[in-house]
């Protein structure tokens, strides 16, 4: 029977949680860590944050339905709920309206749809694509295929999601199409999973490949799984540069209740 449900990726996943549990419960205490590393020439910021412990969440709009677009504006947008911004990044791709390109949910209501085309031009399209997904007290990282296949099923998980692409590392592996000589070098933005669930926020605040970055992410951090945010406009809270630069349309981040340690 156990191996007939674990046919579906959703349930896998969910019963490897399970499975791990006992061993992951002490992985990290305490609040979300800042990191900033060097890998060869390139300075990368890091926020490490355990869902289990720490409050991850996803912001689009303020109260009026405008999109927040910076971290100014999603810092006091965050105070007026009675919380302060431990760490922020942009949250994927978007159109010239600031709308997610893909998949988005906030709060457990859906606001943009799963977009399961593949022959198309640009990153998001790069296969396999996929969604960050959170759920109460997990995260997630599952190829837009599998979400797909199992639509109510992750519909139902999903308390904050959203869609990017492509997938940087799937299982361990890196992604096949990546050339490891590659000249295309932007400043790069992601998402990722250790083997412990527990999930970093990651920007690379200087040009590097997908390559290397996929390859800082597996062997520098352990990461088991990771999603590529977006390029060259993309930002993270608190850097120096932070506040510069166009606004954008989701932003993930991790956040405490005001005055907390």
């Amino acid at each position: 029977m156990l191996h007939f449900l674990l046919r579906s990726p959703l349930l896998r996943r969910l019963a490897l949680v399970i499975l791990a549990a006992p061993l992951l419960c002490p992985a990290l205490a305490g609040a979300a860590e800042i990191r900033q590393y060097q890998y060869h020439q390139v300075f990368i910021s890091t926020c490490r944050a355990d869902p289990r412990s720490d409050t991850i969440r996803m912001y689009w709009k303020d109260a009026n339905g405008a999109p927040l677009g910076n971290f100014l504006r999603l810092d006091a947008h965050l105070r007026s709920q009675g919380l302060d911004m431990v760490c922020a990044t942009n949250a994927g791709i978007y159109d010239k309206q600031l709308q997610p390109l893909g998949l988005y949910v906030e709060a457990g209501t859906q606001l943009r749809r799963l977009n399961t085309r593949k022959n198309a031009y640009g990153n998001f399209y790069l296969q396999p694509n996929g969604v960050f997904v959170l759920s109460e007290r997990q995260a997630y990282i599952v190829e837009t295929s599998d979400y797909e296949a199992e639509l109510g099923l992750w519909n139902s998980v999903a308390r904050y999601a959203t869609q990017s692409g492509p997938l940087l590392i799937v299982d361990g592996k890196i992604n096949p199409r990546f050339d490891p000589d590659s000249a295309n070098t932007v400043v790069r933005n992601a998402a990722c999973l250790d083997a412990a669930g527990v999930v970093t926020l990651a920007i690379a605040r200087n040009p590097i490949s997908f390559h290397d970055f996929a390859s800082f992410l597996r062997d520098e951090l352990k990461c088991s799984d990771a999603l590529y945010l977006d390029g060259s406009i993309s930002r993270m809270y608190p850097t120096l540069e932070a506040n510069m630069g166009p606004a954008f349309g989701a932003m993930i981040a991790v956040v405490k209740p005001h005055g907390a340690k």
